[in-house]
């Protein structure tokens, strides 16, 4: 049985009532709500949609989690304050760059959508709404990446346009 049956204005007969009059009838006024864009003013989500080595990638917007973003892009980074004092710059070890390891976390979740059997639990995965997969990052710059496994969601974001975010696997 559909909830809205039997409820007074629902879709078993009489007036009419949008869906989200009567979830506010039913649930009451939301006690609070964090919007995607008030995440990524907050810094909880950095929006990487238009970033040099993830733009052309992907249709729709995309943004990682602060902790993803730590422990891929800036892992092993240091900051350096800017000459006029107004900023600072995220220094990779060993000539890496942003723009480089935010294209290999692009490349992978294109190349396990594409092939699922490349990381395990993406092999396992049911839900047509995510990816999981791994990217290898040279945090010490010595040659020796290690692996971070992240998993990617698609969903809608403020509006109902699909968006991806990406966290690190034990992140919701």
């Amino acid at each position: 049985m559909r909830p809205w049956r039997g409820v007074p204005g629902g879709r078993s007969g009489g007036d009419t009532m949008s869906k989200s009059t009567l979830e506010v009838d039913i649930f009451g006024d939301p006690i609070s709500s964090y919007s995607r864009a008030q995440a990524i003013e907050d810094g909880e989500l950095v929006d990487i949609s238009d970033a040099d080595g993830c733009k052309g990638h992907f249709r729709f917007a995309v943004a990682m989690t602060r902790a993803a973003w730590m422990e891929t892009i800036a892992a092993g980074g240091v900051w350096i304050p800017e000459n006029d004092g107004d900023g600072e710059t995220l220094k990779l070890p060993a000539g890496q760059s942003i723009a480089g390891r935010m294209h290999d976390i692009c490349t992978m979740i294109k190349a396990t959508m594409r092939n699922p059997r490349l990381d395990p639990a993406q092999a396992r995965n049911t839900r047509a709404d995510r990816v999981y997969f791994s990217v290898l990052v040279d945090k010490n710059g010595n040659g020796k990446p290690q692996m971070v496994e992240l998993w990617d969601i698609c969903g809608p974001g403020d509006t109902p346009d699909p968006v991806f975010t990406i966290m690190l696997r034990n992140e919701n």
